[in-house]
Formats: structure tokens, C-alpha cells, sequence
């Protein structure tokens, strides 16, 4: 991108723009990261729609506590230890942080801002814990739930945060990742597909016998959600770029690149599963949104528009392929977990090897970068895998994993919160003393035609 940036800087500025006082750039800088993290963290509310409409009705208020309880547990867990571990000093090891915990010596200065930095990357970490209960809807308990956001947001993630996010070690490698395809969605999808296999499928889910039904009952809550988390991705992926002169062409880049990708990714995975099914899908739809916002995150300062089209294709074929498979090989995963993040987070970070214009195959460097990133996804499975994995079993021999199969029956939102997520009051009759004669005039009056059999 360097002959772009070149280009610009012979250009001369308009008077009226020249005339604008510019800002110091650690002051745009600051503020922009941290409007960006208040939008990012207005995502839980789009990602509480997505859970809670791909849920089946009985649990969509068990799913949403579970989101909101994930982000309360990421801030408070950032704040203690989270935070220091992944920015925090790691005295040469390479490893993990160890200073910074608690809010213990931040700084804000001209040098960095540990205060805005935090909002932001606490709430990127929100993200994460977001996409991992979609993995856990239904089954999981709130206890195993609460313990299993700690472990990830406070140590799991915090490290690989560290490795990357923090110019680590594995960023000094050569790994790539621009906004997190890779250390945020594929590593979330990692863990979602540890936990619904440990977890088992919902009873009966997979029974060719059944008569249950596993709809998700409400697509058009999947697609609201959507529609918001989209709009909050612009923030997300947009707040990576340090803001001011030097840098407008790449933060113009980087939105133009999100809302071409999501475009794509929505309009073919509902084109793909027309011929599919022969029918639309407002679920399809929404889920293309989402995956090629995944892969295209991996590398959105460093493609050209027409790449991001491309991110934004094959992570709808992607999706819609894997949306087929998964559930022939009998993985529950009532949100799409592994076939939105998983599958297309790898895609991502595999395609920025190619198509990456500072470091790829297609602009002549070499494979050195594809080495790199399938190191780093390597890396990236192991760590979460196996530190997600023992958390789980620990859990499950403490028997408290997975509700009990009452529960499960009559959903958690009846057994453990107070009922389910709406009550319908019922129906009284508005008018006891007309009797039945009169009650048939009415029907055939304008004002009675209101009224059914069955009414009450």
C-alpha cells in the first residue's frame, strides 16, 4: 500500500480542510479508541439478539444472561488480572504479563494510554466470551458457565493477547493478524467445539425417532443482531487504526474492506442456500454477515476492495458448507459456532498469506507468511483446545457441566429464571355480563367483528 500512500502525499488539501484545526494525533488517537470501545461493547446487545433467536424458546432468557453475565465477568476479570496478563511487563519471558494487575501503575501518557487501551481490549475480549456461549446454549450450567468465562478471558485469551495483540512473540514470528480472525473468532471457535462435544448434543436432538422440535425460534432475532454487530464490527476493526494524518487512507481502507465483505458474505450465503433448499433463508442471510466479518478481519489494513469481495465469497460457501456437515456428524451447536468463527477465522488468517499486500504469495514475498500463519493457527488450536478441555473435565467431575435432564426438559428459563422470557397474561373476558344472543349481534356488528372463536 505504500505507492497509495505515496500518491496521497503529493495531493494538496483543499482550502476549507486546510483551514480546520487539526487535533494533536495522541488526542485523536485516545478518543477514537475509545468511542470505539463504547460501540464495540453495544455489540453484546446484537450478539444477546443472535443467541437468543437461534435458541429454542424455552432457553432464550438463559442464553441472554449468559451473554451479559460473560461481559460483567470479562471487565471485572480484565481489571483484576486479564489486563495485566496480556499487556502487562512479562520480564523477558516471553510468556505472560505480570505487571499492571488490578489497574496497579497504568499510565496515560505520550507514550500510551493503559486507561483506553483497556476499555478497548476488554471489550474485544467480551467478544470472545460472546461467541463461546453460543456454544454452551442450553446445556450448560450458570456456575460452569461463570467459571469457564474467567479461566477463558483472565488466562486463555489474556495469553494469546499477549502473544499477539501485544506484539508478542508469535507477532515477532511473523504471524499477521490484523483485528483478531485468528486470537479472538477462530480461537473461540476452537473452544466452542470442545464444548459442544464435551457437552454432548440436547437430548434427543439427533433421535431420527423424535418428535421434539429444534427450530430456532425467532430468525428475525438472529437478524437484528446481526444487523447491529455489523455495524459495531465497523468500530471494532476501525479502532485497530491509530487515527491522524498519516494514517486516513488505511481507516478509510479498513471500513470500505468490513462493509464489502459483510455485503458479500450475506448476499451469497442467502443466494447459496436458495439452491440449497430452494427456499430463502433470513438465518443464512444473517450468518453470511457474520463469517465474512471473521475472515475478512484477519487482514483488512493490508487487501484491496476487490480481495475483500473475495473474503467475503468464500466465506459464504465456507459457512453454508459447513452448516451442512456439522450436524451430520452429530455436533450440536444450536448458534452455528464452528461453522461461523471456526471455520472461517482459519479461513482468514489462511488467506491473508495470499492476498496480504505488504507480505503475500500474490504480491511476490514468498510462502514465508503462509508458514507463519499455519504456525500460528497451530499454535492458537493446542493452547485453547487443551486449557479449555481441562476446565471442562474439571468441572464435569465436580458434577456441575451440564443441567440435569429435568431441567433440560422444561428449560432452564422455567427452572432456574423465573419463568420464560415473556408471559402472556391470560386472555379475560373484556365484556362477562353481554350474553350470548347479544355476543353474536356484536360479531356481526363492525365492532364486534373483532371478535374469534376461541377469543377466550
Amino acid at each position: 500500500m505504500g505507492h497509495l500512500f505515496r500518491h496521497q502525499e503529493g495531493e494538496t488539501a483543499a482550502p476549507a480542510i486546510a483551514n480546520i484545526p487539526t487535533p494533536s494525533a495522541s488526542t485523536i488517537d485516545y478518543d477514537w479508541v475509545l468511542i470505539s470501545g463504547f460501540i464495540i461493547v453495544l455489540t453484546q446487545v446484537g450478539f444477546a439478539f443472535i443467541e437468543a433467536g437461534s435458541v429454542r424458546y424455552k432457553n432464550s432468557q438463559s442464553i441472554v444472561i449468559k451473554v451479559i453475565l460473560g461481559l460483567f465477568l470479562t471487565i471485572l476479570i480484565w481489571w483484576l488480572f486479564g489486563y495485566g496478563f496480556a499487556f502487562g511487563y512479562d520480564f523477558q519471558t516471553n510468556f505472560m504479563g505480570g505487571t499492571k494487575l488490578g489497574g496497579a501503575n497504568w499510565e496515560a501518557n505520550q507514550y500510551g494510554n493503559d486507561y483506553t487501551n483497556f476499555v478497548f481490549r476488554a471489550s474485544g475480549a467480551a467478544i470472545a466470551v460472546s461467541v463461546l456461549s453460543g456454544a454452551a446454549a442450553e446445556r450448560m450450567t450458570f456456575l460452569a458457565w461463570s467459571i469457564l468465562t474467567i479461566v477463558y478471558a483472565g488466562f486463555i485469551y489474556a495469553g494469546l493477547a499477549h502473544w499477539t495483540l501485544a506484539q508478542g512473540w508469535l507477532t515477532t514470528l511473523g504471524y499477521k493478524d490484523f483485528s483478531g480472525a485468528g486470537v479472538v473468532f477462530f480461537a473461540a471457535g476452537v473452544a466452542g467445539l470442545v464444548v459442544t462435544v464435551l457437552l454432548k448434543p440436547r437430548r434427543f436432538r439427533f433421535d431420527p425417532n423424535t418428535t421434539l422440535q429444534f427450530q430456532r425460534h425467532s430468525p428475525i432475532y438472529i437478524a437484528f443482531g446481526s444487523i447491529l454487530v455489523f455495524a459495531g464490527w465497523l468500530f471494532y476493526n476501525g479502532g485497530i487504526v491509530a487515527q491522524g494524518a498519516n494514517s486516513k487512507y488505511t481507516q478509510g481502507l479498513v471500513a470500505v474492506n468490513t462493509l464489502i465483505a459483510g455485503a458479500t458474505g450475506g448476499f451469497f450465503a442467502f443466494i447459496i442456500r436458495y439452491f440449497q433448499n430452494e427456499t430463502t433463508s433470513l438465518v443464512a442471510l444473517s450468518r453470511g454477515i457474520i463469517s465474512a466479518l471473521v475472515a475478512v478481519s484477519a487482514a483488512t489494513d493490508d487487501m484491496k476492495p476487490w480481495t475483500a469481495f473475495i473474503y467475503g465469497l468464500l466465506a459464504a460457501v465456507l459457512y453454508s458448507v459447513l452448516a451442512k456437515v456439522i450436524p451430520k456428524v452429530h455436533i450440536d451447536d444450536p448458534v452455528e459456532v464452528v461453522p461461523v468463527f471456526l471455520g472461517n477465522g482459519f479461513l482468514g488468517i489462511f488467506l491473508s498469506a495470499f492476498f496480504d499486500t505488504k507480505a503475500g504469495v500474490f504480491y511476490g514475498f514468498g510462502a514465508k507468511l503462509l508458514g507463519m500463519q499455519l504456525l500460528g493457527l497451530l499454535i492458537i488450536f493446542v493452547w485453547v483446545a487443551f486449557f479449555v478441555l481441562i476446565t471442562l473435565l474439571v468441572l464435569k467431575g465436580f458434577g456441575v457441566l451440564r443441567i440435569d435432564a429435568d431441567t433440560e426438559s422444561v428449560g432452564i428459563d422455567k427452572a432456574h429464571c423465573l419463568g420464560e422470557a415473556i408471559v402472556f397474561a391470560n386472555q379475560i373476558d373484556e365484556v362477562p355480563l353481554v350474553q350470548k344472543a347479544e355476543m353474536v349481534q356484536l360479531g356481526n356488528s363492525q365492532v364486534g367483528s373483532g371478535f374469534r372463536p376461541g377469543f377466550r
